[in-house]
């Protein structure tokens, strides 16, 4: 047996499973990608994608011609050599992992995901694998988030004071997914939640996709002084915004938890409301995943790989093969 039967994946411009037409969250193009969620930058030219229902109807226009495979939770189908499944990753509504069997052994892509409660999102599985790929945003030990009821709590308890003081209450949120949750948040604690036009018509598809948030209008250029505002975090500089009188200001994501967070982003407030796993999150997964092999991405891959190991874990950094530097001279290379 080649040592190359036991290479299952591999980062070439993307997560590519190796000796497959499947790419996961690929930004290049791939004649058939698995993408995770909708709240990836815009989807490649690929020849066909797999993405749940959910993300599927979210991503509604934005699928173009592109041939959409769509699959329900844990519905197990073949294609090719592959046996798949598609399961829910908690990160925002519709968003999914995969499962992929090969030769008796299962691969586990998680794409974003966190163990949390969310009030939008369907919760996340945790999926036995061989071989486990996972992103690790927050991988870092210093990146431990506070229980979420507390976090909803501080956010309401915000918005509240802030129109008692006869200020408006205005939130930054990532446009889909957080705003959604923030919305669902501020509006099941009774306080009308006026939001960008953007936020509010994916809230219509959240609704169509069972998932109903009340309380809930279209911005407008004179909201009332007890309503609650929310904008996607790309907007904060627009002039709809910079109109605003007598404002307070606020961020939901999970970047709050470093130190000077209000400052960078120039708000009064921020609240760890995250969709991702923490590192603590990210560790349970993969020890419940029984995982024999483990490989991270993202800017943490290193350092968190490096900890996994002396954890006792096989855990990898997966990313971009070094390539050689033919522009030095030989003299300046260090012999073997």
């Amino acid at each position: 047996m080649s040592a190359k039967t036991f290479v299952d994946v591999e980062y070439l411009q993307g997560i590519h499973i190796v000796d497959s037409i499947l790419w996961c969250d690929a930004p290049r193009q791939a004649d058939l990608c698995f993408i995770s969620h909708a709240h990836l930058a815009p989807i490649g030219p690929h020849k066909k994608i797999l993405l749940s229902e959910e993300t599927a109807a979210l991503l509604g226009d934005r699928l173009g011609k592109t041939k959409a495979l769509i699959s329900p939770y844990h519905r197990r189908f073949s294609l090719g050599g592959l046996d798949l499944e598609l399961a829910p990753s908690g990160h925002m509504l519709g968003a999914s992992q995969i499962r992929v069997t090969r030769n008796n052994r299962q691969i586990v892509y998680t794409g974003d995901f966190q163990l949390e409660k969310s009030r939008t999102a369907q919760p996340a599985t945790i999926l036995e694998a061989d071989v486990l790929v996972m992103p690790a945003t927050y991988g870092l030990p210093e990146y431990q988030f506070p229980k979420r009821s507390e976090v909803e709590n501080e956010i309401v308890s915000w918005a509240q004071a802030a129109i008692e003081s006869n200020a408006q209450p205005l939130f930054f949120a990532a446009q889909p997914g957080k705003a959604q949750e923030l919305t669902k948040i501020l509006s099941d604690s009774g306080l009308t939640v006026r939001v960008h036009r953007s936020i509010y018509q994916t809230c219509k598809k959240y609704a169509a996709l069972g998932v109903d948030i009340s309380n809930l209008r279209t911005f407008s250029k004179n909201p009332g002084t007890n309503e609650v505002i929310i904008f996607p975090i790309n907007l904060r500089h627009s002039k709809m915004i910079t109109d605003l009188k007598n404002v307070q200001t606020a961020i939901a994501t999970g970047k709050a938890i470093e130190n000077g967070a209000s400052a960078r982003w120039n708000v009064d407030a921020a609240f760890a409301l995250s969709g991702h796993a923490d590192h603590t999150a990210l560790i349970r997964y993969i020890s419940d995943s029984y995982a024999k092999k483990i490989f991270i991405v993202g800017a943490a891959a290193q350092k968190f790989a490096a900890e996994l190991r002396d954890r006792g874990f096989q855990a990898w950094p997966l990313k971009p093969p070094k390539q050689m530097d033919f522009f030095n001279s030989p003299s300046s290379r260090t012999s073997s």
